[in-house]
């Protein structure tokens, strides 16, 4: 049997309308969904979605740890599957969520991939300003280094959400949920600097700040492009492959406790809705502040 598309989508509609969810997380969910919908085809006790049992979905997800996917990605395919499930139960469409015996799997706290300070002073020296190119990937590094925006937040941030005046941004995060990130003076430099060339492009008409370059567009430079312009200036600071445009957020928000800012106002800089999320930079605090001790103190 086959999931019937029809209630992927119902629930994915009630992801984006109910829940706010982001589109890059909904389009998530509705790969895994219809990847676990194409395992139960070879179901041969599977007759309808009220005949999935626990052995069922025990059994796929055995099928994803056998495979080469890494731990955070089947974490999500099963946060996936469980949201679902919970969903179908609250419809009346199952009678019971079998998902709730599914337990999620742990994570290892891994410590985020960070350029030190002098790696993002050389990055930022990187972008040839003689070019229209370089002074637009100029103000694209300076701009995620000084506000710890994502790459899919900066795509989308329109010229009209920017006050120049009190040199702050508004940005549309996750889940649509708004906030405002302040631009650094260097950041503010650069930007300027764009802006001022800004109107040579042939869209320069489009209400975002990058817009997309492509025939008879109005849309945003997209996610992929953005990273790409990123990740060349980074393979060029380090031969660390780990290293992504992610880092670049990381690093803001490490070096800023390391300066002194206090945990909620670094949470809220990222947009992020809970401590949870925000406590790993601690850790990263930490090792630096063992290398001190180890370095300083009589008994390190």
């Amino acid at each position: 049997m086959n999931i019937n598309k029809n209630i992927i989508n119902n629930f994915l509609d009630d992801l984006l309308n109910q829940r706010h969810f982001s589109k890059n997380t909904i389009r998530a969910y509705k790969n895994d969904l219809f990847e676990f919908s194409d395992y139960l085809s070879d179901c041969s006790n599977c007759f309808d979605i009220k005949s999935i049992d626990l052995v069922v979905i025990q059994s796929y997800i055995q099928k994803l740890f056998k495979s080469k996917i890494d731990e955070k990605t089947i974490r999500r395919k099963i946060s996936s599957i469980k949201s679902f499930f919970k969903y179908l139960s609250f419809n009346k469409i199952i009678k019971n969520n079998i998902s709730d015996f599914i337990q999620l799997p742990k994570t290892s706290k891994k410590l985020p991939y960070l350029l030190s300070l002098k790696e993002v002073t050389n990055l930022m020296k990187l972008p040839d300003l003689t070019t229209f190119n370089g002074v637009r990937d100029k103000s694209i590094l300076e701009i995620l280094y000084s506000t710890g925006v994502r790459i899919s937040e900066l795509a989308k941030i329109k010229l009209i959400d920017i006050n120049f005046t009190k040199k702050i941004v508004k940005v549309d995060g996750k889940g649509s949920k708004e906030r405002y990130v302040i631009l650094g003076n260097e950041a503010f430099k650069a930007l300027n600097s764009y802006i001022s060339i800004r109107g040579k492009l042939k869209f320069s008409c489009s209400s975002y700040l990058y817009p997309q370059i492509k025939k008879s567009s109005t849309s945003h430079i997209s996610d992929k492009t953005l990273f790409n312009i990123v990740k060349k200036y980074l393979k060029l600071i380090s031969v660390n492959e780990k290293l992504s445009p992610h880092s670049i957020r990381h690093s803001f928000a490490t070096h800023l406790l390391e300066n002194g800012a206090d945990l909620i106002s670094v949470k809220d800089m990222l947009g992020h809705e809970d401590l949870i999320s925000t406590q790993i930079y601690t850790h990263v605090g930490i090792d630096k502040l063992k290398k001190v001790y180890k370095k300083s103190h009589p008994d390190g």
